[in-house]
């Protein structure tokens, strides 16, 4: 009996067949750098920001851009109390979620004297 090498071929061909709507969905959910935005999403006013782990760090309150819209930096109302400024480089944007994401989550606050 011998053996046909086209198989070695199929099966991977029917894994990327199957596989690729994944990976191609997982794209589209992975949150954009909100610095790489033209201008600020409307729905964005209320967001709420989580670090990588998907814990809540706050909520948004103002997104300040530049003269043209582009955003800049992001205020934020701490979770733990007070407020916070993030550049917006340091943000990514999920816009199906209305989530804000940071790699850089502001450090707690002071206590008031």
């Amino acid at each position: 009996m011998r053996y046909d090498g086209g198989m070695r071929i199929v099966v991977p061909l029917l894994l990327l067949t199957l596989l690729s709507p994944l990976a191609a969905r997982a794209d589209a959910l992975a949150p954009i750098a909100l610095n790489s935005l033209s201008s600020v999403p409307a729905k964005i006013s209320a967001a709420r920001v989580l670090d990588t782990h998907g814990a809540l760090v706050g909520t948004v309150t103002r997104i300040d851009a530049d003269a043209k819209g582009k955003p800049l930096k992001a205020n934020i109302a701490l979770t733990a109390g007070g407020t916070a400024v993030l550049d917006a480089s340091a943000l990514g944007y999920d816009e199906t979620a209305n989530v804000l994401v940071t790699d850089r989550p502001p450090a707690t606050p002071a206590p008031a004297r």
